[in-house]
């Protein structure tokens, strides 16, 4: 089992050029497992050290190649960048950066920071292989949200990955030291086969297709937020056109309202006043009448008096006249 693994390992790290410093110090803990337990494997001792030293011979070469290796010096070289990480939008910037979370949750990753102010988005997720479940898979991703002039929103992706390989191997008792007998425990292994940047397009094709599908969502979804915000203005227009229309007939029917009872109080004032005004010409008619008729009668009565008077005058003056006659008679006499 160890020889099939490290086999496993070594191999895949000299297709990919990356064995370094870090997997010779597996690759040695690997080689004394497999010699302390070469008899799980039901191989020879001559078989064994015939395998151990070829095994120490490929690493000893392996490294020698491995210490020249210097192909991170042409990162920034036009042959190692990115192709197709980028993709243009004529969204705001803040639209298109909710939408980038948005895409990575939906997705599977967890985001691990987003910083409005910078643009930046960086998310993870561990993923497993589909086929061998003994493999999975780290991703590492980083989104950079631009605004361009104002008008448009560039998002440009990078993303690494590791593949690790995950191993339980079971550990047995061995009778005389031979014959594997009893199950005494479980030992796993981790390794990470192969790491870098991910550099296939298709893997970005894929992103940019799904931020597509979510930025046409979210068009559709501003669209319909607009129109509902239409119709509801315009219910809220009419609804206050029918509010206002039914004041204004209101205010009228108030207002003929009070102005015919302002003019039936009026009328009726006016009336009142009328009749006020005859009665109190009657009663200064009457009165005046009264005065009148009082002053006529005081007049007449006067007269009456003044005649009476004149009558008890004259009668008096008569008989005071037939005195003196009488007086003069007598004297006479």
């Amino acid at each position: 089992m160890y020889y099939k693994t490290l086999h496993s390992f070594i191999g895949f790290r000299l297709d990919n050029s990356m064995l370094v410093r870090e997997d010779m110090d597996i690759i040695a803990a690997m080689l004394n497992r497999l010699k302390s337990n070469h008899n799980e494997e039901m191989v020879s001792r001559s078989g064994s050290s015939l395998l151990l030293g070829s095994l120490l011979v490929a690493i000893m070469a392996l490294a020698g190649c491995a210490g020249n290796q210097q192909g991170y010096q042409n990162a920034f070289n036009n042959q190692n960048s990115l192709t197709q990480n980028q993709c243009t939008f004529t969204q705001s910037g803040d639209a298109i950066f909710k939408i980038v979370k948005q895409t990575f949750i939906q997705q599977g990753f967890t985001i691990e920071s987003a910083d409005l102010k910078s643009g930046i988005v960086k998310a993870v997720r561990n993923m497993g292989d589909k086929e061998d479940p003994e493999i999975s898979y780290n991703i590492h991703a980083s989104a950079d949200i631009s605004e361009v002039a104002g008008t448009e929103t560039n998002i440009s992706l990078a993303a690494s990955q590791q593949t690790i390989l995950h191993r339980s191997t079971t550990t047995w008792w061995h009778l005389l030291w031979i014959l594997p007998v009893i199950p005494t425990g479980t030992e796993y292994q981790t390794l990470v086969i192969k790491e870098g940047n991910i550099t296939e397009p298709s893997f970005y094709t894929d992103f940019f297709n799904s931020v597509k599908i979510s930025v046409t969502k979210y068009d559709l979804a501003l669209k319909a937020a607009a129109a509902k915000a239409a119709e509801k203005a315009e219910a809220e227009a009419k609804a206050a056109a029918i509010k206002a229309e039914a004041e204004r007939v209101a205010a009228e029917k108030a207002a003929k309202l009070k102005a015919e009872a302002e003019a039936k109080a009026a009328a009726e004032k006016a009336e009142a006043d009328r009749i006020a005004e005859e009665k109190a010409n009657a009663e200064k008619q009457a009165t005046e009448k009264l005065a009148a008729e009082k002053i006529a009668a005081e007049q007449k009565a006067a007269a009456v008096e003044a005649a009476r008077i004149a009558d008890e005058e004259a009668a008096a003056a008569a008989r005071a006249n037939t005195q003196t006659k009488k007086k003069k008679r007598v004297a006479n006499n």
